[in-house]
């Protein structure tokens, strides 16, 4: 059970958005600005146990003007 709560708790911060700062232009200069941007939006309007994280933080970028990669449904 302990094993399951660890797997869970680490895999709410796997996601890492893969950005092709070539498409993403003038913006590419505020990537990483807008990931710790978007990131402290979702922790707190967000709950972790509803899974939504990863989806949020895609869609947070892209509507900042950002190219992501590695998308999800």
């Amino acid at each position: 059970m302990k094993k399951i709560l660890i797997i869970l708790l680490l895999s709410g911060c796997a996601y890492k958005p893969v950005v092709d700062l070539r498409a993403s232009e003038e913006k590419a200069q505020l990537l990483q600005r807008d990931t710790m941007e978007c990131r402290t939006l979702i922790k707190e309007n967000i709950s972790w146990f509803t899974g939504r994280r990863d989806i949020a933080m895609q869609k947070c970028l892209k509507g900042r003007g950002h190219s992501v990669l590695n998308t999800l449904y």
